[in-house]
C-alpha cells in the first residue's frame, strides 16, 4: 500500500515539475539546429523565424549550423537531445527520404523525432535548354523518344527529391536519359547553359531568373497543383501523367517526448511568426511558398510522405551512394 501511495505521489510530482516546467517556458536560450551552411535556404528561413520567435517569446534563438550527410548529422543530433523545448531543428523532405536510402543512420525519424509545424513548400519543375526543340512536355518526350540515350540530366545526389522525380519520370514517360552527378545546384545550371547536360528537375526558387531570361524552359511542375511562382505552368498530371505529389517541404521538429504543452507553445508562436509579412515575402524571395500546418497534419503528412518515397526508390532502384 505504501509503494502505491509513492508511486502516485512521484507521478504527481513528475506532471507537476512537468507543467511548471511549460508555463516558464522558455527560461533560457532555445538552440535552433540548422542542417546546412549559413547562407542556404534552411538557413535563411531559419534566421528569419528565429528572429520572430525571439522577439515573441522574449528570449535569444541561436541558429546552430550542422551541415553534412544529407541532413542526418543534424537530425542525429536532434534526436539525442533532451526533449525539453531548448533543441529545435528545420528540416526538409530530406528527412523522409534518407529513412529508406541511409538504413545505417542511427536514430529513427518516427520514433525519435516529433514534428512541430510546416513552413513552406519547395515546388519544382521540369527545365530544359532553350537549344532543345521542345516547349512542352509531349514535345519533349517524342524528342527524347526519337534520341534514345543521347540527352541527359543533372541532378545533386541519387538521395534528393531532384534526382528521384526525374527517376520517376523517365519511367513513367517511357524514355531514356543519362544522369549526370554535380556537386550541388550551381554548377547544374551551369552545366544546362552550357550544354554539357539538356535536362534538370530544380526548385523554382534558382531557375526563376533563368526561366525570365530565356535561357531555359520550365515544362511542367511536378506536383499536383500549378505553383503560385509560375501559375501558367502545366503540372505533369494534365499532361496525362499520374499524379505525383512529393512536394518538398521545410518544417520545424523538437525530439520526441517533449512535454505537449511545450510543444503547442512552440507550435502556436512558429505558426504566427510563418505568417507575419515580412517572412512571407522573404519566402517568397526564395522561390518557397508558404503553406504552414500545424503538429497534427505535419506528423501525418511525414508519415505519409516516408511510404511514398520509399515506394518510388524502390520503383526507380536507388541505392544509397
Amino acid at each position: 500500500m505504501r509503494m502505491r501511495v509513492a508511486l502516485v505521489v512521484l507521478g504527481l510530482t513528475i506532471a507537476s515539475t512537468a507543467q511548471v516546467a511549460a508555463q516558464s517556458y522558455p527560461a533560457k536560450n532555445i538552440t535552433f539546429v540548422v542542417p546546412n551552411l549559413a547562407g542556404g535556404s534552411s538557413d535563411l528561413i531559419a534566421r528569419a523565424i528565429g528572429a520572430k520567435l525571439a522577439e515573441t517569446m522574449g528570449r535569444p534563438v541561436i541558429i546552430d549550423n550542422k551541415p553534412g550527410a544529407s541532413e542526418m548529422i543534424a537530425t542525429e543530433l536532434l534526436a539525442r537531445a533532451a526533449p525539453d523545448g531548448y533543441t529545435i531543428a528545420i528540416f526538409s523532405s530530406a528527412l523522409a527520404i534518407n529513412e529508406t536510402l541511409s538504413p545505417t543512420r542511427r536514430y529513427d525519424t518516427q520514433r525519435d523525432l516529433l514534428p512541430v509545424a510546416k513552413l513552406a513548400e519547395l515546388p519544382m519543375a521540369l527545365i530544359v535548354s532553350a537549344a532543345v526543340p521542345a516547349t512542352s512536355l509531349k514535345e519533349l518526350v517524342s524528342h527524347v523518344k526519337a534520341n534514345p540515350g543521347k540527352l541527359s540530366y543533372g541532378h545533386v545526389g541519387v538521395g534528393v527529391p531532384h534526382y528521384l522525380t526525374m527517376e520517376w519520370f523517365k519511367r513513367a514517360a517511357g524514355i531514356d536519359l543519362l544522369p549526370v552527378p554535380y556537386k550541388s545546384s550551381p554548377p547544374v545550371y551551369a552545366g544546362l547553359l552550357g550544354g554539357e547536360v539538356q535536362l534538370t528537375v530544380a526548385a523554382l526558387g534558382g531557375a526563376v531568373q533563368f526561366i525570365e531570361s530565356g535561357k531555359v524552359r520550365a515544362l511542367a511542375a511536378m506536383s499536383t497543383r500549378r505553383p503560385s511562382a509560375l501559375p501558367n505552368l502545366p503540372t505533369v498530371a494534365e499532361f496525362g501523367y499520374p499524379e505525383f505529389d512529393l512536394v518538398s517541404w521545410m518544417g520545424i521538429f523538437v525530439p520526441a517526448g517533449t512535454p505537449p504543452d511545450i510543444v503547442r507553445k512552440l507550435e502556436s508562436e512558429i505558426l504566427q511568426a510563418a505568417a507575419s509579412p515580412d517572412v512571407r515575402e522573404q519566402l517568397r524571395r526564395m522561390g518557397l511558398e508558404t503553406s504552414p500546418a500545424g503538429t497534427a497534419d505535419f506528423t501525418a503528412k511525414v508519415k505519409r510522405d516516408i511510404g511514398n518515397w520509399a515506394q518510388i526508390i524502390k520503383e526507380v532502384g536507388a541505392k544509397a551512394e
